[in-house]
């Protein structure tokens, strides 16, 4: 089967490797032209590709705009005591809300050194969507337990949830579910050595890891969409 791949892996990677070991105005400059026609429009067919296959697997992302999913290559210094002004990678949150990531989706990143990854999941729910997680895994949801399990996810567990240090008011410390309610992120992810990325069809990997964690995202976004539901009209 012919690759769908819309991006040189091996020349992104060559490029990001130079901008890791040069993070510096001056070699982004003398290398402008290789990132503008090159890199960068080649990521967003990547990213645009997902959207539309993904959409098989998660029909909210139809008509996403790709653009809004990607994040800039340009660093915010300006409360950072790192003040190399670039990220030495490509990354995107596909989602109906783009990059933000307050809504649940599929994150996917290139990066030399091993660190391309991909992710699912919600990872800044905004304060409504995660009570109501939590109240609904605080009961034991069976539908979350069985997703868990499938043999689908197993590959990207565990849940990544950046628990809270204590747990939250109104739930006993030695509460069965304790690990979930003091979650503050739901993410599975993946890591691919440079080997794989360059070699391998990194579109294909990406996407059948969409396929993959679909049923981990959508069991999310029903927070989502009942707590926009409920939500009072700004009028």
């Amino acid at each position: 089967m012919k690759s769908e791949n819309p991006i040189d892996v091996r020349t992104a990677l060559r490029f990001l490797r130079g901008l890791r070991d040069n993070n510096d105005r001056a070699w982004f400059a003398a290398n402008r032209s290789v990132y503008d026609e090159t890199i960068k429009p080649q990521w967003e067919a990547f990213v645009a590709g997902l959207l539309i296959r993904g959409g098989s697997f998660d029909e909210r992302l139809h008509h996403v705009d790709p653009r809004r999913c990607i994040f800039r290559i340009y660093r915010d210094t300006r409360f950072s005591n790192d003040k190399s002004p670039y990220k030495p990678h490509l990354s995107a949150f596909l989602s109906p809300r783009g990059w933000r990531g307050t809504t649940p989706g599929f994150y996917v990143q290139l990066r030399p050194g091993g660190e391309s990854m991909f992710a699912a999941g919600i990872y800044v729910p905004e304060k409504p969507v995660l009570l109501a997680i939590r109240e609904r895994l605080a009961e034991g949801d069976r539908d979350f337990a069985r997703i868990l399990k499938s043999k689908r996810l197993a590959p990207y567990l565990p849940v990544d949830t950046d628990p809270l240090k204590v747990m939250p008011r109104g739930y006993a410390r030695d509460h069965p579910q304790a690990a979930w309610i003091r979650a503050r992120r739901f993410m599975v992810r993946m890591r691919y050595t440079d080997k794989v990325a360059e070699t391998g069809d990194f579109f294909a990997l990406v996407r059948t890891a969409m396929r993959d964690t679909a049923s981990f995202v959508a069991w999310l976004d029903r927070f989502v969409s009942t707590v926009t539901s409920n939500a009072p009209d700004d009028e």
